[in-house]
């Protein structure tokens, strides 16, 4: 897969409609094994593996906190060289792909090609904040 497949597949894995559930399969075309993953809000700092995300959002699903969750690009800036790249993703959340927005937030998301296809091998995201919201578009380079 190329970048770009990788990131929509990315979101793809964790959006599900009522009734449903994530499709965990695609995750080995789309995360390096061990592959690591920060949330950082204003609660605090949280770590995951691959693992431990599946299980943390499957508990969530479970106990009826997501019966459906959408999250979908709104902006990219990428970064590449040779066979690594960086990729600024903004994304929106909605219960299901036609409701409202109920978050959005930014992935910041490293990944390498290897074998002709790109891994994601590690990501950290942040969703808007009390204080802290991000922006419509792409920011400008600094």
């Amino acid at each position: 897969m190329n970048i770009d497949e990788v990131i929509a597949a990315m979101y793809q894995n964790v959006s599900f409609e009522p009734g449903t559930r994530p499709d965990w399969k695609r995750e080995s075309e789309i995360f390096a094994p061990n592959a690591r993953f920060v949330r950082v809000n204003d609660d605090g700092v949280f770590e995951f593996t691959v693992e431990t995300f599946r299980q943390n959002f499957e508990s969530m699903i479970d106990s009826g906190v997501l019966p459906s969750f959408w999250e979908g690009e709104i902006w990219r800036e990428t970064h590449r060289f040779d066979n690594i790249a960086h990729v600024l993703s903004a994304y929106e959340t909605r219960w299901t792909r036609a409701g409202d927005v109920i978050n959005r937030g930014v992935n910041s998301i490293q990944l390498f090609e290897r074998d002709g296809s790109w891994w994601i091998s590690a990501m950290i995201w942040r969703r808007d904040g009390k204080d802290i919201k991000i922006p419509e578009t792409a920011p400008a380079a600094t």
